[in-house]
C-alpha cells in the first residue's frame, strides 16, 4: 500500500462514524468527494488483507455516498394554515 493510498484509508477510517467527512475532502486530497470514494473502492478490492470489518464498513460508505441521490418528493402544503 502506497503513502496516499494509507492516508486515503486513514481519513476514511476517521470520519467514517461522522458520515465520510465530505467537506474536508477536497482541500485534504484535491479532489471531489465522488472522485475519493471510487478510489477508496477500489483501494478496498485491491488490498484483501484489509480488516473485513473496516472494509466492509467503507465500501457501504462508498456505496451510500456514490448511489445518485433521490429527487426530493413534492412536500405537502395540505397542512399549512394561512394567518388570517
Amino acid at each position: 500500500m502506497t503513502k496516499d493510498e494509507f492516508t486515503m484509508l486513514d481519513f476514511a477510517v476517521k470520519w467514517a462514524p461522522f458520515g465520510g467527512g465530505d467537506e474536508h475532502i477536497l482541500p485534504e486530497f484535491g479532489v471531489l468527494p465522488t472522485v475519493f470514494y471510487r478510489r477508496l473502492q477500489r483501494l478496498l478490492t485491491r488490498h484483501p488483507t484489509l480488516n473485513d470489518s473496516v472494509r466492509r464498513r467503507l465500501d457501504e460508505l462508498c456505496t451510500v455516498k456514490l448511489t445518485p441521490a433521490r429527487p426530493d418528493r413534492r412536500r405537502s402544503y395540505s397542512r399549512v394554515r394561512s394567518a388570517g
